[in-house]
């Protein structure tokens, strides 16, 4: 029963690494845990329980690609990168940028439409694509945990009753700062022209329906019209996101708000955009993390909160996310970290691990998996062995930094927080 439950989970894990079978990404794992619960090795209810905490935060993320989707197509996107292209710091003002929208809307929005983005700056400046296109990439596991909107993961935690956005802010804010400005340094020490094939794209026809486009408005008024209007619906979806779940509402409320403010200024509907195969992925990975926990020896090892103990849960769960994907591996961790009086330094020490470490390797994160799809479309040639050379660089400082921030925290707070 163990090695059968392991093996399906194994076998979901290697579907999502298949470079260009993003099918079986999207496949295998709902139909492993349909097999799971059909041959008894999860019963219905334990798998309806499993499923419970992810209903939220999933539906957050149908909502919120579009809600970013919508966004570009408003141009607002285009808008800022065209100042940030214009400015000499260009490359410091594309990573604060990417970084807002990770921290601020979420890391797929970040992944996806910042890449294209970031290879036409790229483009219009003489500049590596690689080194641009780079940014939204690292900083979407560098600056996804201060916020519960930054990243499913966070979402799951938050869904699952212990982790509330005041919480994320006392305890993972500074961490993400940390990691994000160290990772600024090693990325800046970087030999990206040497990485990437400068030049070696298909010509801009091929880039994605959802690539950047031109305000058609008068470049003067018209630019500015949709910076206030985009900025307005940000702050609006931020205010949300921050002040709704004090009320007992949820984040995904508020993104289906401000959906439907873009759909009617827009006039389009991206149903297209709605990440309904990332959804089942999610789906059928909770499925058999749950199914598999029970077999795992994690009480021991994710238990404790001395300085010890959270530098190996946080070694540990990045460790677990980088070869498995963070998914599973915070999936797994869940029950344990409950079971240890609710969400305290345990828990944040494992999202931390669980958001910045899987930044080291390729199949950490559905988002670092979304963007070498991306950047294969876009005719950009990058491989999987770039990627671990420029990764390794930027994760491992980035998560020292940030792990020794959290202990910081945690000894200026104390350790009953």
């Amino acid at each position: 029963m163990t090695a059968a439950t392991l093996c399906l989970l194994g076998l979901a894990v290697a579907a999502l690494l298949v470079p260009g079978r993003r099918w079986l990404a999207t496949t295998v794992p709902p139909v492993l845990a349909v097999i799971a619960v059909a041959s008894g090795l999860l019963g219905p209810g334990q798998a309806g329980r499993a499923l419970r905490p992810l209903a939220g935060p999933l539906g957050f993320v149908l909502l919120s690609v579009p809600l970013a989707v919508l966004l570009d197509q408003l141009g607002f996107f285009s808008a800022i990168a065209r100042r940030l292209a214009s400015g000499r710091h260009y490359l410091g003002a594309c990573w604060l940028l990417a970084a807002l929208v990770v921290a601020l809307l979420n890391l797929d929005a970040a992944v996806v439409l910042l890449t294209p983005l970031y290879v036409r700056i790229a483009d219009q400046l003489g500049a590596d694509p690689v080194a641009l296109a780079l940014q939204p990439l690292l900083l979407s596991c560098l600056a996804s945990s201060a916020l519960p909107i930054s990243n499913l993961t966070n979402l799951i935690a938050a869904g699952s009753g212990g982790a509330s956005t005041g919480g994320f802010l006392v305890h993972l804010a500074l961490p993400t700062v940390a990691a994000t400005l160290v990772g600024w340094f090693a990325y800046r020490r970087l030999s990206l022209p040497r990485l990437g094939a400068r030049g070696q794209r298909r010509e801009a026809t091929s880039l994605p329906a959802m690539a950047p486009r031109p305000s058609s408005a008068p470049p003067a008024m018209g630019e500015w019209r949709v910076l206030v209007i985009g900025g307005l619906v940000v702050a609006f979806c931020v205010t949300g996101f921050l002040l709704v779940p004090s009320f007992g509402g949820a984040p995904w409320e508020v993104a289906a708000g401000g959906d439907v403010v873009l759909v009617v200024l827009t006039r389009r509907l991206p149903l297209r955009t709605v990440p309904w195969s990332s959804v089942g992925t999610v789906l059928g990975l909770g499925v058999l993390a749950a199914a598999g926990a029970a077999h795992l020896p994690l009480q021991r090892l994710l238990s404790g909160s001395s300085p010890l103990d959270l530098l190996r849960t946080t070694g540990l769960v990045a460790a677990g996310g980088s070869a498995f994907n963070n998914l599973p591996a915070l999936l797994v961790s869940l029950p344990v970290l409950h079971r240890h009086g609710g969400w305290g330094w345990p828990g944040w020490a494992a999202l931390l691990g669980d958001n910045v470490g899987p930044l080291a390797l390729p199949s950490g994160t559905l988002a670092g998996l979304l963007w070498l799809g991306t950047m294969r479309r876009l005719g950009v040639h990058f491989t999987e062995r770039d990627y671990l050379r420029v990764a390794w660089r930027v994760a491992l400082p980035s998560l020292v930094a940030a792990t020794a921030v959290l202990e910081a925290a945690r000894a200026l707070l104390g350790a009953s927080q």
